[in-house]
């Protein structure tokens, strides 16, 4: 709406349950259904936390736990029916997002209606964003270039800081990108969503935590509320989402 993000996928639905765990054949949003890659296998041991949220690598295929039941929202967002009381232990199969070769190339791609529906929406705001996209991204033809220059451009163009001062009577996004020109994650990824929809290019912003504190000693990651970040997923049709994150200096 300019101001805020609000899900309207947020309506949850039970997860079917096999001899593996809870299977999600959407997590990916919208019922799209990625192509079958090597896996990645997560244990994770979680505090009890206010939050009936469950994490995992993008994107999950598959959780196992003892839950008695897991949900799963019309994004592909994981969660409990009620936040644990205790700390738990549970497993995740994960396929990792590609960009299939085919669709870095492609001059136009075709996406479903409820996605361009859903993840083409934009707020009331000036033409200068939508100019600004235009102009970084003149010279690129395939959808996948634009993201990339617009990636780049944020990347390379402004500079990364939490103290971003008071509240502005503007569009955040329009400060942002052409007042301050510094900003945090949540600043850089919502301005790649507004930028990269103005362009027709359906997106979306996801939350989420960093990989966190590597432990060599037990090998494991430790990922704590200081992790929590903000990044971007653009969908392309064959592909489905893929994984992108303007914010300078995250590796």
């Amino acid at each position: 709406n300019g101001r805020s993000w609000t899900n309207c996928l947020a309506r949850r639905h039970a997860l079917e349950r096999t001899s593996e765990g809870f299977v999600t054949a959407t997590a990916q949003g919208n019922g799209q259904v990625r192509e079958s890659r090597a896996g990645l296998r997560q244990e994770i041991l979680i505090e009890a936390l206010d939050t009936t949220a469950l994490f995992g690598v993008s994107f999950v295929d598959s959780i196992g736990g003892n839950f008695p039941m897991v949900q799963v929202d019309g994004m592909g967002g994981l969660s409990l029916p009620y936040p644990p009381s205790t700390r738990f232990q549970y497993s995740v199969r994960s396929t990792p997002d590609r960009i299939l070769e085919e669709e870095r190339t492609i001059g136009s791609l075709a996406n479903p209606d409820p996605v361009s529906e859903t993840f083409l929406q934009l707020p009331d705001m000036s033409h200068r964003v939508a100019d600004l996209a235009r102009e970084v991204t003149s010279g690129t033809r395939a959808p996948y270039e634009k993201v990339l220059a617009i990636e780049r451009h944020l990347r390379g163009t402004y500079r990364y800081s939490l103290e971003v001062g008071p509240a502005v009577p503007v569009s955040p996004v329009e400060d942002f990108l052409l007042t301050r020109k510094t900003g945090y994650c949540e600043h850089y990824a919502t301005a790649m969503v507004v930028m990269l929809r103005s362009l027709g290019i359906p997106s979306r912003l996801v939350t989420g935590f960093l990989p966190g504190e590597w432990n060599g000693f037990g090998r494991y990651y430790t990922v704590r509320q200081r992790d929590a970040h903000t990044w971007v997923e653009v969908f392309f049709p064959r592909s489905g989402w893929v994984t992108f994150d303007p914010t300078p200096g995250v590796a």
